[in-house]
């Protein structure tokens, strides 16, 4: 069965490259699409990597992207002063452009030191750089071109390049982190912070401690660490997450109607010859297994061109477009292998019946 297969398809060679290139480029496009998916499905994460179980923001702020939120210094009191509230960092943020460019950055800073509970030292360089330095994301570096020891003008003062980290690119923006003074130079309004981080005590509730702060101090609105990520993440899920099904969908139709197209002008091509087959006793079954072995080896070929010319594609996209974040996972990859095994089986399904209806008499008229 797999040599007639085989056979069939490889008679034509140049039929046989032009088809795998085509199932290949449903397959590129199903896996470009789904791994861009999840590179963006990550942004929001370093929200969840700073030092807070909770964050305090001003009433009427959604996300630190598309909503203003400002505190005054008795917030801070307020909330350390709660029993289950066991310590308070202040926050300043804004996005800003560098000066003399039109690219923008989401600049943070702590008001904290390095021993801050709950941060790693790891952690600590990227969050809390010395007087005088910065912290900036590797997409925002690239299209800068910024690498380690830079000199950035941001205004009021210059700072260096001390280190860039991975993880801090929010598609939108970028975020980049300064020391405290110098951000209350830069950035801060006298006597005011933009968000509060709050580590609970041991064994305090979240939920309840959000309540808490809420009831205690007038004016402000409590997430949890995982909740203020999903709010960044939510737009791009509202906003992509429907092109990206309707783009996966078109790719899986493209190979079904490449495999199926393949394999009936082959079927049609060799209709006598499976009409010889059926006439010394061959089952239709024995056939249908023919036809769906066809279909078979080109999404198999197809799928490997594809999943190649897909890392290829997206490393060099990642270089030439620096927002251009990639996440190619094993799970997924094995999912479009089950989906290209899918556009096989449905392909096969109208060259199966007309084999089906092949009379063996008509192979004996002259």
């Amino acid at each position: 069965m797999v040599p007639v297969a085989r056979r069939n398809l490889f008679a034509e060679k140049t039929r046989l490259a032009i088809s795998a290139l085509g199932v290949a480029f449903s397959i590129v496009l199903i896996l470009i699409v789904v791994a861009l998916y999840r590179g963006f499905s990550g942004i929001g994460g370093i929200i969840e990597e700073l030092p807070a179980d909770l964050w305090v923001v001003q009433q009427g702020t959604t996300d630190p992207f598309h909503s203003g939120s400002l505190l005054d210094e008795s917030v801070a009191e307020q909330t350390a002063a709660l029993p289950e509230v066991g310590h308070v960092t202040k926050v300043l943020a804004r996005q800003m452009g560098l000066h003399a460019t039109t690219q923008r950055v989401y600049f943070m800073a702590l008001d904290a030191t390095a021993d801050l509970p709950g941060l790693p030292k790891a952690e600590a360089e990227r969050f809390l750089p010395n007087p005088g330095e910065m912290t900036v994301d590797e997409v925002f570096a690239r299209k800068e071109g910024l690498a380690v020891g830079d000199v950035v003008d941001l205004g009021p003062r210059d700072v260096r390049v001390s280190d860039v980290f991975s993880g801090g690119n929010a598609i939108i923006t970028q975020f980049a982190f300064l020391s405290w003074d110098d951000a209350q130079a830069i950035l801060g309004v006298p006597g005011a912070f933009n968000y509060l981080l709050v580590r609970l005590k041991p064994g305090a509730s979240g939920d309840a401690t959000a309540s808490e702060i809420e009831k205690a101090v007038p004016g402000t609105r409590v997430f949890s660490s995982a909740e203020f990520a999903d709010a960044i993440r939510q737009e791009m899920d509202e906003t992509f997450l429907p092109v990206i099904s309707l783009l996966v969908v078109i790719g899986f139709v493209v190979g079904v109607a490449v495999i199926g197209l393949t394999t009936y002008t082959t079927t049609i091509e060799r209709s006598r010859e499976y009409g010889v087959i059926k006439a010394i006793g061959a089952p239709a079954s024995y056939l249908y297994r023919v036809v769906a072995e066809q279909s078979l080896i080109l999404g198999s070929i197809g799928f490997a061109v594809g999943l190649t010319a897909t890392i290829v594609l997206a490393r060099m996209l990642g270089n030439a477009v620096p927002e251009f974040v990639t996440d190619i996972r094993w799970y997924d990859v094995l999912g479009v292998l089950v989906a290209a095994m899918g556009m096989a089986g449905v392909s096969s399904y109208i060259p199966a019946r007309r084999i089906g209806s092949i009379d063996p008499a008509t192979v004996f008229h002259a």
